[in-house]
């Protein structure tokens, strides 16, 4: 069997394996700034709900698998992205310095909000179930320097729900700076990031999350019998940041966390504003292995 078939493989039982118990939140705060075949698992720290302003640990797994060619897979978490842009390409279409673009398809999970969770008055609401959706992505890597870890990676997605859970696409937009300490630290290689990240979702997607509607009225009897009809439009800022260090050529450790800043009417609604935090945090610690 070629390698190529076998790193196949591998990266869709991985992908299997990752996606099928993730759940507690879309994306894991995990950056991987280079293309080279890896696997790990961590442990973060994740909100029990949207929204919510308690939570519970749970671990993650993610894994990237080149196919040849500059085509790969790569999980984080519950998001499985496939690369489907040679790197043959630009050469073929003397496309220069867009040699650095990649673009595909994406899968993403998202969690349920259970009827376990903290909170008294949401584990009385309706639970949601698991979401799925599909879509696709594009992200472009600008050099800062002549070091290939230098640089800036912009990318964005856009994605629609398989399940019919909501309706209307949701998107982001992000920009990820990666630095390359000269000094390193205790000897060994250090490598931090920083991003900004705008989340857009549409108006179904925002009501269902964060919008009191039906039964729900009987959780918020302040409310009076009014619904919170939650709409959609740019609904968070996400600020990811994260530190790795290598034990060698193989073995490494990242740091990661997440913050985010729930915006509109996300931001108003009483599941956010009475019962939970427009202040969202993700944080944690993954061990990852190159080969």
């Amino acid at each position: 069997m070629k390698p190529t078939f076998l790193r196949a493989g591998l990266a869709a039982a991985g992908a299997v394996l990752f996606t099928a118990g993730a759940g507690a939140q879309e994306v894991i705060p995990v950056e991987m700034p280079q293309e080279v075949n890896m696997v790990g698992a961590g442990a973060f720290g994740l909100p029990d709900f949207y929204g919510s302003e308690d939570y519970h640990p749970e671990g993650a797994g993610f894994l990237h698998a080149n196919f040849g060619n500059g085509m790969w897979l790569r999980v984080i978490g519950p998001e499985v992205k496939l690369n489907v842009v040679p790197s043959t390409l630009d050469q073929q279409m003397n496309f220069g310095q867009l040699r650095s673009l990649r673009a595909g398809f994406l899968y993403r999970a998202r969690p349920t909000r259970d009827p376990d969770v903290d909170d008294a008055v949401v584990r009385r609401m309706r639970r949601i179930p698991a979401a799925s959706e599909l879509g696709i992505f594009a992200s472009y890597d600008m050099p800062m320097s002549g070091d290939p870890l230098h640089k800036i990676v912009f990318s964005g997605d856009v994605a629609w729900n398989t399940n019919n859970l909501y309706v209307g696409a949701t998107a982001n937009i992000k920009a990820t700076y990666f630095y390359p300490f000269p000094q390193g630290i205790g000897g060994r290689p250090l490598l931090g990031s920083a991003g900004f990240d705008l989340f857009f979702a549409s108006d179904h997607f925002n009501d269902r999350y964060f919008g009191i509607n039906g039964a729900d009225l009987a959780a918020f009897p302040e409310r009076g019998g009014t619904p919170y009809r939650a709409q959609g439009g740019l609904t968070s800022i996400r600020i990811p940041f994260q530190v790795t260090s290598q034990f060698d050529r193989h073995w490494g450790l990242t740091l990661a966390g997440r913050y985010e800043r729930l915006l509109g009417d996300a931001k108003d609604s009483p599941i956010v504003d009475r019962r939970g935090s427009a202040n969202q945090w993700v944080f944690g610690g993954a061990i990852n292995y190159a080969f």
